[in-house]
C-alpha cells in the first residue's frame, strides 16, 4: 500500500514552519499571500488534504462512524496560514460539506458530501492556478483479489484527482479503469464471487455514465456514487476492507 507522511506529522510540520516564518518575516508575511509557491501554505495544504483523504478512505471502507468523526475534525479546522485572496469564496462550501459528512445518516449522504468537498477543492485550485496531486497508488499487478482491489483503488484515485486537481486526463483514466469488468472470478472465494461480480457490473455501468460528465457538479455526483458503491461492498466484509495509505 502507500507510504506517505502521516497527517499528524504534516500538521506538526506546517505549524512549525508557520511559526518560524512568522518570526522571521513579521508583518511582511501578509505580502506573501499572493505567492503561489509559499512553502508554509504548501505544507499546510498537504496536511489538510491528508485529513480529508482519511475521511474519504473511511467512506470507501464503508466505515461511516469513522468518517463522521474525521469529518468533524475537518469541519472545525481553520485556515490558519495565509491563503490567496481567491480562495475565500470556497471556504464556506468546504466547511459546510464537512459538516454534512459529520452528520450524515447514511453512507451515500456522506459520500456525496465528500464528493462536493473534493470538487470545491478542485474549483479553488483552478481559480488560483494551483495543481494538486493525489499520492501514487501501489502497483496493481500482484494478481488475485488483492491486485484487483488495488486496480479499483487506482481507478478511484484517478477519478479523485480528476476532480480535485482538477485533471481531465485523470478523470478519463479513472473512467477507463472501471469501464469494463476485469474480475477473474476463479481467483475470488466462492462466498464473495457473486457480490463482486455484481459490483463490477455496477461500476462499469456507472463509468459509462461518468464518461459523459463534463461539468464539475456532474462529476461530483458520479464520484459520490463510485464512493458509495465501494463503501457499501466493503462494509459487508467481516472487517472494513478498502484503501490503506500506510
Amino acid at each position: 500500500m502507500r507510504h506517505v507522511i502521516t497527517s499528524q506529522r504534516l500538521r506538526t510540520l506546517a505549524a512549525l514552519a508557520a511559526l518560524l516564518l512568522a518570526s522571521v518575516t513579521g508583518l511582511r508575511l501578509q505580502a506573501q499571500t499572493t505567492d503561489r509557491h509559499n512553502p508554509v501554505r504548501a505544507a499546510y495544504m498537504r496536511a489538510h488534504f491528508s485529513q480529508v483523504l482519511e475521511m474519504h478512505d473511511a467512506i470507501a471502507r464503508g466505515n461511516l462512524a469513522d468518517a463522521k468523526a474525521r469529518a468533524a475534525s475537518v469541519a472545525e479546522a481553520s485556515f490558519n496560514t495565509p491563503m490567496p485572496a481567491g480562495s475565500k469564496a470556497f471556504e464556506g462550501t468546504l466547511t459546510q460539506a464537512a459538516k454534512e459528512v459529520a452528520t450524515a445518516a447514511t453512507l451515500a449522504v456522506a459520500a456525496q458530501a465528500t464528493a462536493k468537498m473534493l470538487g470545491t477543492c478542485g474549483q479553488c485550485h483552478k481559480a488560483n492556478n494551483v495543481r494538486a496531486t493525489v499520492p501514487p497508488a501501489a502497483a496493481a499487478d500482484v494478481g488475485g483479489v488483492v491486485g484487483h482491489m488495488l486496480l479499483h483503488q487506482h481507478g478511484l484515485d484517478a477519478l479523485l484527482e480528476g476532480i480535485v486537481a482538477p485533471s481531465e486526463s485523470q478523470w478519463v483514466e479513472g473512467v477507463r479503469t472501471f469501464a469494463s469488468p476485469k474480475l477473474e472470478s476463479d481467483t475470488v472465494p466462492s462466498k464473495m464471487r457473486k457480490k463482486m461480480e455484481h459490483g463490477e457490473t455496477d461500476l462499469a455501468v456507472l463509468a459509462g455514465h461518468a464518461a459523459q460528465a463534463q461539468r464539475t457538479h456532474e462529476r461530483e455526483e458520479f464520484y459520490g456514487q463510485f464512493l458509495t458503491t465501494c463503501g457499501t461492498c466493503h462494509a459487508t466484509q467481516a472487517r472494513f476492507a478498502g484503501p490503506s495509505r500506510k
